[in-house]
């Protein structure tokens, strides 16, 4: 019966982890989608690289779904059952809240590892080639989100040029000053347009138009038909960004501060997915009574400043406050006793009195409440 009832429980839990996971995951995709799609019509990025950009987004999307996700949807999953008196049918079976609390803990396990492998192997792939994506788009691709009615620069030639009109190849009617070493090439043209000749050249092609250069004896002018520029390629290398470094690089420069915060920050993720876990079941089976909107409250405050320590502490190691294993300790210590504080409120009543008295010593959650909390001060100041 209990072996029913457990697995009932879990299946349950499942069911609600997935509908949140699926519900934050299409709106942060959606969002994200919207944004790329809005750097497409700004001219920041080119069309055809909209939907390559956004798959290699989705890594850093799940750092940020999966603990939000585990997170909202145990308190909900636990609440519901709560409220259905299938928690108090659980515990008249033999199944008590430890118990639940390890089924909550079996998908928040697996997914942190999931997440340990997400952040050290294949978000930095990702990183690198979204890096890759951002410096690729070739001339061509560059040259038609330029925009008409407006002076545009060339860089790669020194050169300007404005244009009325814009077709699908390129742009029409063009002025356009360009500039060498030697000579400045003025000229006008029906249509331009931009290739890649081979795998080492761009090229610019102005189609029927007139052409001036102006010399220091001498001034020429000439009419021409088609009129071309080769020039080289810029070569692409990826961003050298902490963020594009997996487990080995990392590894390898951990005697650095820096690499050392971004490695415990990574870590991070996946012990505040199993912490977040501990807080979230005591936290709904405590405040079922108060309604599911002041549960769902009171837990995103709890969330976001844990997630907010945790993606934000590389500051305050930048800053010299912390250095990353200060930090780190400090962030989950405060964040475990708080969980272990809620399970024992759970599971017994506190007496103001009782804290420090030998005759409540049973009440042990309490005692290591406020013993985690005396440890963390007294390491802050050894630190400092």
């Amino acid at each position: 019966m209990p072996k029913i009832i457990s697995f009932y429980i879990f299946n349950q839990l499942l069911k609600t982890l997935l509908i949140t996971f699926f519900i934050l995951f299409g709106i942060l995709f959606f969002n994200e989608s919207i944004g790329f799609l809005e750097k497409a019509a700004n001219g920041e990025l080119y069309p055809s690289l909209v939907s390559l950009v956004l798959i290699y987004s989705i890594p850093s999307i799940l750092e940020v779904v999966i603990p939000t996700s585990i997170f909202i949807g145990t308190l909900i999953s636990i609440y519901n059952l709560k409220k259905t008196n299938e928690i108090t049918f659980a515990n008249q079976a033999g199944i008590n809240h430890s118990k639940i609390i390890y089924l909550c803990l079996i998908p928040s396990l697996i997914f942190s590892i999931f997440l340990i492998i997400n952040s050290f192997f294949i978000s930095p792939t990702s990183n690198q080639r979204l890096s890759f994506l951002s410096n690729s788009q070739s001339f061509a691709d560059n040259f038609k989100l330029m925009g008409e009615g407006k002076i545009n620069k060339i860089d790669e030639l020194n050169g300007i040029f404005y244009a009325e009109g814009a077709s699908d190849l390129g742009f029409q009617n063009i002025f356009a000053k360009i500039e060498s070493e030697d000579l400045e090439y003025i000229l006008n043209s029906s249509e331009v347009s931009a290739s890649s000749s081979d795998q080492n050249y761009n090229q610019i092609t102005f189609k029927k138009g007139e052409l001036f250069i102006p010399l220091d004896n001498n001034n020429i002018f000439l009419d021409y038909r088609n009129l071309f520029f080769l020039f080289p390629k810029k070569s692409v290398s990826s961003n050298e960004n902490i963020k594009t470094k997996n487990w080995f690089e990392l590894i390898d420069s951990a005697n650095e501060e820096i690499y050392l915060a971004e490695i415990l920050e990574r870590f991070s993720l996946s012990l505040m997915l199993i912490i977040s876990v501990l807080i979230a079941v005591p936290l709904s089976l405590r405040m079922f009574e108060n309604g599911r909107f002041l549960l769902i409250f009171s837990g995103l405050i709890i969330f976001l400043s844990y997630y907010g320590l945790v993606v934000g502490k590389k500051v305050f190691v930048e800053q010299g406050i912390f250095d990353p294993i200060q930090i780190f300790v400090i962030t989950h210590c405060l964040y475990f006793a708080l969980a272990l504080f809620l399970i024992g409120l759970d599971n017994f009543k506190i007496e103001p009195n009782s804290l420090i008295s030998t005759k409540y010593s049973n009440k042990w959650f309490a005692q290591v409440f406020f013993l985690l909390m005396l440890l963390i001060i007294f390491l802050n100041f050894l630190f400092f």
